[in-house]
């Protein structure tokens, strides 16, 4: 049985900061695409990697109906606003350390761009997987490096935008982005992130584009003319289950 859930075009809790933190919140249609899939009859508790500002997580809470809601950053601002919200947050960095919640404690694990910022994948995966019970979600965002700007961007000899080499400059990158250092040290493909997702003991369900940021028309063209095909969008959004 779905859970009833309210996915109309709303952005409740979405508060300016959370909006200029997520690029998430930014195309939410996207993400309600993944929300209708989820079927979580008793859903009570939910934990948000890279919670930031809250917003995001408020709002999926809401739709889903969770009522205990969890938020992990590393950012003390942005957790002291996530606070207001009604999120228990902990200052964690998830390179390395472990959760301080027991095995199975979540039904849902989210996480909007925080994967970009890590060295590595495997303790933020390992330990999602441990803290979700048996049957519960994970969903994923995060840049795409195969994605269809990365490879005109390489064929044209430019450094892709979320690989960044630099805290002090944006050496190489097209030059319509902005500049500044974003803490982007890596993105991924979506085969790669199948295959280590696969490796943690998730089962993918769905796959969705996710086109964040248009900013000129020539983006907003191309995003709809690859949004088909999520392995060459400049985003995606994967929602996978823990059997």
């Amino acid at each position: 049985m779905e859970a009833t859930m309210d996915v109309r075009n709303h952005t409740s809790g979405l508060t300016p900061e959370g909006l200029i933190g997520s690029a998430m919140a930014d195309d939410i249609q996207s993400l309600n695409r993944i929300l209708k899939r989820i079927e979580l009859p008793r859903a009570h508790r939910m934990l948000d990697l890279g919670c930031g500002y809250g917003g995001l997580t408020h709002y999926i809470a809401t739709n889903l109906k969770i009522p205990d809601i969890y938020g992990v950053d590393i950012d003390e601002i942005r957790l002291e606003q996530a606070k207001l919200k009604g999120i228990n947050t902990c200052n964690i960095d998830l390179n390395n350390a472990r959760l301080p919640f027991s095995d199975g404690f979540f039904d849902l694990v989210t996480s909007f761009g925080a994967l970009d910022h890590l060295v590595y994948f495997d303790n933020h995966l390992r330990e999602s997987f441990r803290v979700l019970s048996k049957g519960g979600y994970l969903i994923l965002a995060m840049p795409n490096l195969a994605s269809y700007l990365n490879r005109i961007a390489l064929l044209l000899g430019y450094q892709p935008r979320d690989v960044e080499v630099s805290r002090e400059l944006s050496p190489g990158i097209l030059p319509f982005y902005p500049r500044g250092f974003l803490g982007h040290i890596h993105s991924a493909t979506l085969l790669a992130m199948r295959q280590v997702l696969s490796h943690y003991g998730f089962h993918i369900i769905k796959v969705v584009s996710n086109s964040p940021y248009q900013v000129n028309k020539w983006l907003k063209v191309m995003d709809r003319l690859f949004s088909p095909w999520p392995s060459l969008s400049r985003r995606f959004i994967i929602l996978a289950e823990k059997l």
